[in-house]
């Protein structure tokens, strides 16, 4: 399919919103692990606090509800404190004692800064009828009260809070939301003007949950009433009040927490409301020009790629990547536009995964090609480093041609052994370690001074020195580096009474330069690799995010899959080839409709035939995936044949 057509399906399948649950997770990722760049509290209108009624409270107060004059003695010991104004995040739609209730009443009156909550809840009645109860505040405390707050949230399709509406319907009346209703009390008069304008707009508006930091302060509610606590901490604060014991169950999944305190997401909240009528960045769904401006960048970029090499598309793909991941990462961070982007991600991870096996073998041709230079050194022949032995079989992973080249550097030279260690990229030796010593020999040990080898590589200079257990012999360190990258240490054991002359000196240092370029090339074909296995699991991942009910079980398999390979000795190459197919053997359920695909019951016959078609779609998919073995594809085809 020709690029112009997939960009232009990613828009409208962006437009139409069928990435709207995979772009909220990647949102709410963004959210939860970038850092806060809301360096200070806001200033022009107070910052919030939380007074939370948790479990050590419950333990010292003892059942709840309490006497509504302890909550009295809490109004009066916060404004005592400077605070700005007080909310109560607690239902008080109940009748206690009459005077528990007039001693509550009379220090809101008195003080005239508090706001109570008030919410709703439809129930089904006969005949498919609805009814409202509406839980309001009695009216002796609704009375005394400065203002009523609605604490109504709506609850996103995967169960997260994500937003809180302006004003709530209750009992046939517009309520702001608790947020704004404590915001209007705390106000100046000469603020009201950005609250006004702040009202305007959408009804519901996103909760912007990078505003829990910098850190809300949260104080128990018995150590408020016991006087423990630092009261310039409070001054001049909106202070919220509610629970946060998990008896009370006024827990919410949110972006940034599984379990949020209903309190904290009115405290949050209460932040966004202030920095909206400040005129400051919040959180905001995207227009349709983000859409279009985003998915343009991408047909940009992507449209002439048949035009050029495969290094260049390889290029073109990794920065469309990194762009369009900087591009949501400064619209939610810095515009606060919650950018789509899953799929042109997607879109792009794609690609790059078609194009970086052929990549890889291309350079792993390249580096067999450096490693032949090596038969341009006298007495060399014509033989040509290979990556497997006489017998077929491949050497260990990251040492393909290094052993050759130890191999024919001790005959050239006429060594009793040579070793390679092998450096750490900050310039440690590490214990790995390549040994060659002649047929006659493999029975001798081969020490080597392990501080000497790292005086030459950290002097980047060649170190003779004479060997302790053989007279007039040799030993060789010849440190070996690719630019300014350290790569390890040569060292050649020379035989007894054998002349090193400046010849055979020169050939050691070129044969150590080539082997350090050759196991630079090994090291970056071992990164392709594993780029290229990322780039398989992102797509599982994007498989496993769509289909809630196996997440992880792309990985799970691959991983029992790569366990079982081993305990049957199969080859390592099969083993590979089986945990790529483990991770894209579900890829066809993104053929599969999200009715289909997340319905909670039983499927219907129907529906249970579109499922068993995904081992089809998904072989489809990736058979056009250059490099993949027929062991991968057949994974894909008959993971459900029996």
């Amino acid at each position: 399919m020709p690029t112009s057509a997939v960009v232009i399906l990613a828009i409208f399948a962006q437009s139409w919103g069928l990435a709207d649950p995979l772009d909220r997770r990647f949102q709410d990722a963004l959210i939860r692990f970038a850092p806060n760049v809301f360096d200070a509290p806001l200033t022009e209108l107070p910052d919030v606090a939380v007074i939370a009624i948790d479990p050590r409270s419950l333990r010292s107060y003892g059942d709840w509800p309490w006497p509504r004059s302890r909550h009295a003695e809490a109004v009066d010991r916060l404004l005592a404190a400077g605070v700005r104004a007080i909310a109560f995040d607690i239902d008080f739609s109940s009748v206690s004692d009459p005077v528990e209730d007039a001693l509550f009443a009379a220090s809101m009156r008195q003080q005239g800064r508090v706001v109570l909550a008030t919410f709703s809840q439809i129930q089904g009645v006969a005949a498919g009828a609805e009814l409202e109860i509406v839980n309001r505040p009695i009216p002796v405390l609704a009375e005394a009260a400065a203002g009523l707050g609605s604490v109504l949230v709506p609850i996103d399709l995967d169960g997260l809070v994500r937003h809180a509406p302006r004003t709530s319907a209750i009992g046939g009346e517009r309520i702001p939301s608790l947020a704004r209703a404590t915001m209007i009390v705390a106000a100046r008069r000469d603020q009201r003007e950005w609250i006004d304008a702040a009202q305007t707009g959408s009804d519901s508006t996103l909760v912007d949950f990078r505003r829990a930091f910098p850190e809300i302060p949260t104080l128990s509610y018995v150590d408020l009433l016991d006087g423990r606590f630092d009261a310039s901490v409070l001054r001049d604060r909106v202070v919220f009040i509610g629970v946060t014991a998990a008896e009370f169950q006024d827990l919410w999944a949110t972006p940034v927490a599984p379990a949020l305190p209903g309190v904290m997401i009115q405290a949050i909240a209460y932040r966004t409301a202030v920095a909206e009528a400040l005129g400051e960045p919040v959180l905001a769904a995207p227009s349709l020009a983000w859409v279009f401006a985003a998915y343009l960048l991408l047909g940009v970029l992507l449209l002439p790629r048949s035009g050029m090499n495969r290094y260049a598309r390889l290029g073109i793909f990794g920065g469309t990547s990194v762009g369009l991941l900087g591009l949501a990462w400064f619209g939610i961070w810095q515009a606060g536009v919650l950018v789509p982007a899953s799929v042109a991600l997607i879109l792009v991870a794609s690609l790059y995964a078609l194009g970086i096996e052929s990549l890889q073998k291309r350079i792993e041709e390249r580096a067999t090609a450096q490693e032949s230079s090596l038969s341009v050194l006298a007495r060399l022949g014509d033989a040509t480093p290979s990556a497997r032995d006489a017998n077929g079989r491949r050497g260990k992973p990251g040492t393909q041609g290094l052993e050759l080249a130890l191999e024919l550097l001790g005959e050239v030279v006429d060594a009793r052994g040579a070793v390679l260690l092998r450096a750490t990229p900050h310039g440690r030796l590490t214990r790995e370690q390549l040994e060659w010593r002649p047929p006659h020999g493999q029975s001798e040990e081969l020490v080597v001074d392990v501080e000497i080898a790292e005086t030459a590589l950290e002097a980047r200079r060649s170190r003779e020195v004479m060997d302790p257990d053989r007279n007039h012999a040799l030993i060789i360190y010849e440190p070996l580096g690719a630019g300014s990258d350290p790569i390890g240490v040569l060292i050649v054991f020379c035989n007894e009474g054998r002349a090193i002359d400046a010849l055979a000196r020169r050939t050691i240092a070129t044969v150590g330069a080539q082997m350090a370029l050759t196991a630079q090339n090994l090291h970056l074909i071992e990164k392709l690799r594993e780029t290229f296995e990322s780039s398989i699991a992102a797509v599982a991942g994007a498989i496993e995010a769509r289909d809630g009910y196996t997440d992880q079980h792309c990985r799970r398999l691959a991983a029992f899959s790569s366990l079982m390979g081993t305990r049957l000795a199969m080859p390592e190459d099969e083993i590979r080839a089986m945990e790529l197919g483990a991770l894209l053997h579900d890829v066809g359920k993104i053929g599969i409709p999200d009715a289909i695909l997340n319905k909670p019951g039983r499927l219907s016959h129907e529906e249970r035939v579109e499922m068993q078609r995904h081992p089809e779609i998904g072989a489809g998919i990736v058979a056009p995936v250059v490099g993949l073995e027929k062991t991968t594809l057949d994974c894909v085809i008959h993971h459900h044949e029996r």
